[in-house]
């Protein structure tokens, strides 16, 4: 009889031919977690195949479409779905607590977080003010930069960019976060918010020199590449961060601005989708721990910017238990016909 090792239980249970890895778990009283009943609807089952995995089944077309809507890697599996063939297997429970409960939850209602897109990063930065909160007064600082955030986010949201990221007077903007959205369109689109920003700078700048304010000054770096979208806060749904290294070289090369006395630089992926229409000043380059990054200066872009209207972020209607409750109620439905 095949065997089942199961972490973090530190135990091994033996499960029959054509029983489910869950229900040989639960059979042992390990508490693995299974909302809707093992129906392939929750993924609250959900388990890392450690060793054995060409001893299960292959996937079912329901774990497929769930796999997919989550994009599971192909050792993340469910355990109601997966049978054992022959030979042993080993297991790590993924779903312990009801904080992980609510990752789950937050998977669901925002399809967002946890997967990895290709988005474009934008990141903005007040320079110059290293000890603005040191000669002015509280309310000078919170007036000036209070007038500052709110423009940005307004431009931002205008371009169908989200603010994602806060630090001092640093931000960090997403664009291309809506469903189906064109690598090319959302990267021209952060392009003209930055260049929207600057401008509103420039005219904040005045408003703030008649009031006896010093002049704030904006640098910008833009870069696109792929970065996971993970959940900050599992009660805010709409607030997730991008995470990997196009972040970190997006601050890059906002960073690379003081010494070029530039104020919005691009990277070579950026400029790439913007070229029919950017004005670029010079080009140069950045070095990186992957070795060197052309970079480019936009002073502006020609024509219009692409309309953007509002579409699907990946935003579901109804929470986790919302959608195991009404499947349930579906399923119940079925089994009542057939009888």
């Amino acid at each position: 009889m095949a065997q089942v090792s199961c972490l973090p239980d530190n135990q091994t249970v033996p499960i029959n031919s054509g029983e489910t890895i869950l229900e040989a778990l639960t059979t042992a009283e390990i508490p693995i977690t299974h909302v809707c009943g093992g129906q392939a609807y929750c993924s609250t089952c959900r388990i890392m195949l450690l060793e054995g995995i060409e001893n299960c089944t292959q996937p079912t077309q329901a774990e497929v479409a769930l796999a997919k809507s989550l994009d599971f890697p192909f050792h993340v599996r469910l355990a109601c779905q997966t049978k054992v063939t022959e030979g042993n297997v080993s297991v790590r429970r993924l779903i312990l607590d009801q904080e992980d409960i609510s990752i789950v939850d937050h998977q669901f209602v925002s399809k967002l977080s946890g997967n990895r897109k290709l988005v474009a990063l934008l990141v903005a930065r007040i320079r110059g003010i290293h000890d603005f909160d040191e000669v002015n007064f509280p309310y000078d600082v919170f007036y000036v930069m209070s007038r500052y955030f709110q423009s940005a986010n307004q431009i931002i949201s205008k371009y169908g960019g989200s603010t994602n990221n806060y630090l001092g007077t640093t931000l960090v903007a997403t664009f291309g976060l809506e469903d189906d959205a064109n690598p090319q369109e959302f990267t021209e689109r952060a392009v003209w918010a930055g260049l929207e920003m600057l401008k509103a700078v420039k005219g904040l700048n005045e408003f703030l020199t008649q009031l006896s304010y010093s002049p704030i000054s904006l640098s910008l770096g833009i870069h696109t590449g792929p970065v996971v979208l993970v959940a900050v806060d599992t009660q805010n749904q709409q607030l997730v961060t991008p995470i990997g290294k196009a972040v970190n070289l997006a601050s890059l090369i906002e960073s690379a601005n003081k010494e070029g006395n530039t104020q919005l630089l691009v990277s070579e992926s950026v400029y790439r989708q913007i070229q029919a229409k950017a004005v670029s000043e010079r080009t140069g380059r950045l070095t990186t721990s992957d070795g060197e990054l052309k970079i480019f200066a936009i002073s502006t872009l020609e024509g219009e910017a692409p309309p953007f209207t509002a579409k699907n972020t990946g935003l579901a209607e109804s929470s986790l238990l919302k959608r195991v409750a009404g499947f349930m109620e579906r399923f119940a439905g079925r089994k009542s016909k057939q009888r």
